[in-house]
């Protein structure tokens, strides 16, 4: 965990606590249907944490899981966070493809406009 510190002009970080990525057994996301940037980290104790914003917090989860798929292989739980977003494949995944979801979003739109101006026979 690093903490940011500005001093006049200048920003610092300082490394407050270390943890290994072998020793994770579960992220938990509180609550996977709510904007909520909160989540828990599971050691030999638990560390709850609140990321920048909601987005920065699947990014964490999805790099933590990388991490460990490349390097660990290891079983360790996410929990309560939504599918869809943790996985890259996911068309709503948002690594530069928020213009493809604008335009899905826009199709589907687009296709509730015209059905809602179709009169019924």
């Amino acid at each position: 965990m690093v903490k940011h510190l500005r001093v006049d002009r200048e920003e610092k970080y300082e490394i407050v606590e270390k943890w290994f990525l072998k020793d994770l057994e579960m992220i938990d996301g509180k609550e996977a249907d709510t904007d909520n940037p909160y989540f828990d980290m599971h050691f030999h104790k638990v560390y709850s944490l609140e990321a920048y914003s909601c987005a920065s917090k699947y990014t964490f989860a999805r790099t933590l899981s990388k991490l460990n798929e490349m390097y660990l292989k290891k079983d360790f739980k996410i929990v309560n966070f939504d599918d869809t977003y943790l996985n890259d494949d996911s068309i709503w995944s948002s690594n530069n493809r928020d213009c493809l979801v604008l335009m899905r979003i826009c199709f589907y739109a687009s296709n509730l406009l015209c059905l809602s101006l179709c009169p019924l026979s």
